[in-house]
């Protein structure tokens, strides 16, 4: 055997170690590649989580601002809301108006003056006012003159009968009494006639300036009595036949909101609005010296009873004049519902729909949290 042969055969167990340890490190360094590599994937699937977690939960939160509670259930009163504006009562509505021709010289009151009855409201020079005077004068002279004597005593219960004549027809003109005893006592005749008040109330309309001529029968301006009003309110269309004249509401105006007022419904409508698919009602409400006529408010007629959840009034958040509820899920997790409430008290609104009994709402730290779910969303 040569030395070549030789050789060979002493070098192949070298080889085969030299194979195996090679071998040896490629595995040894798949497995610690493969350990490495196996906490990352499980990373990977820990951060995938679901859609709702985005939002807070209860216990990422400080409970000392977020409180929930289940609403209290309550049987409240069903009302029909009807909402509508004050207006004057036509029914206390009088016009000024001239008895005699004249011109008006003088405008003594102005709209939305107030007024007493009997008042002056304007100065009318009026020649058949005058004539009127200088005859009522002529009488009383002639009855005191036939009077004197007991000789002319049938004569002065003729006179006197022309004289009683005389101060109607002074009446009819729109004289006052004490018009009347003025002239009789003075014997001073008066170049204007004074246009008076027929009742206390406001001035409501003028139709006249000064120095316009004005006819027997023409309205020199409206005055209206403020001691009732009445509210036009509209009911839907399914509702008007739960609406009877004789009925009581209870009135909230926009622009007092610590007052309530009673009203009673005296008209229906005739017909419907068509275009609103409202019918239009009629409510007498009296005057405690704070209404005005075209303030804003709405009525509520009590028709029965119905079911309803009580809640604070600080766990209703309102937005775009939509109301919203937090509620807290079974998972720790707050949805904000939108539900529709009324108002039960100062402290309390009732829910009427959107919301169930075993449901728990966000009473305290609503408005907050609400901002927290918007950032989250």
């Amino acid at each position: 055997m040569s030395s070549n042969a030789m050789n060979t055969k002493r070098s192949k167990p070298w080889l085969v170690l030299l194979i195996g340890l090679v071998v040896g490190v490629a595995a040894g360094a798949s497995v610690v590649m493969w350990q490495s590599q196996t906490p990352a994937v499980e990373t990977s699937k820990a951060s995938v989580q679901p859609a709702e977690s985005a939002m807070p939960q209860a216990d990422k939160l400080d409970k000392t601002f977020f409180v929930s509670s289940l609403a209290e259930p309550r049987d409240i009163d069903e009302v029909i809301p009807l909402m509508g504006r004050l207006a004057f009562n036509a029914e206390k509505i009088h016009l000024a108006s001239a008895r005699i021709a004249g011109r008006l010289d003088r405008i003594l009151v102005f709209e939305g003056m107030a007024v007493k009855q009997g008042q002056a409201l304007a100065a009318l020079y009026s020649p058949e006012y005058i004539s009127a005077q200088n005859e009522l004068l002529l009488a009383r002279n002639t009855w005191r003159t036939l009077q004197a004597s007991a000789a002319t005593q049938s004569l002065a219960e003729d006179a006197e009968g022309t004289l009683q004549s005389a101060r109607e027809r002074m009446r009819v003109m729109g004289a006052s009494e004490a018009d009347i005893q003025s002239l009789e006592r003075d014997g001073q005749v008066h170049e204007h006639l004074l246009l008076r008040a027929p009742i206390s109330g406001i001035v409501t309309e003028r139709n006249l300036s000064p120095g316009a001529f004005i006819n027997l029968g023409d309205s020199l301006m409206s005055i209206a009595d403020t001691s009732s009003f009445w509210f036009y309110g509209n009911v839907y269309e399914q509702d008007y036949q739960r609406i009877h004249t004789g009925q009581t509401l209870r009135l909230q105006l926009q622009a007092l909101p610590n007052k309530q007022y009673s009203a009673r419904v005296d008209l229906l409508a005739p017909q419907l609005d068509t275009d609103t698919n409202t019918l239009r009602v009629r409510c007498l409400v009296h005057n405690d010296g704070n209404l005005r006529a075209d303030l804003f408010g709405t009525a509520s007629l009590k028709v029965g009873k119905r079911q309803a959840l009580l809640l604070p009034v600080d766990a209703v958040v309102r937005s775009l004049q939509v109301d919203y509820l937090i509620v807290e899920t079974a998972d720790g997790n707050y949805r904000k519902r939108q539900v529709e409430v009324l108002p039960y008290d100062e402290a309390r609104v009732a829910v009427i729909s959107g919301l169930q009994a075993h449901e728990k709402v966000v009473i305290k730290g609503a408005t907050l949290l609400n901002q927290k779910l918007a950032g989250a969303a």
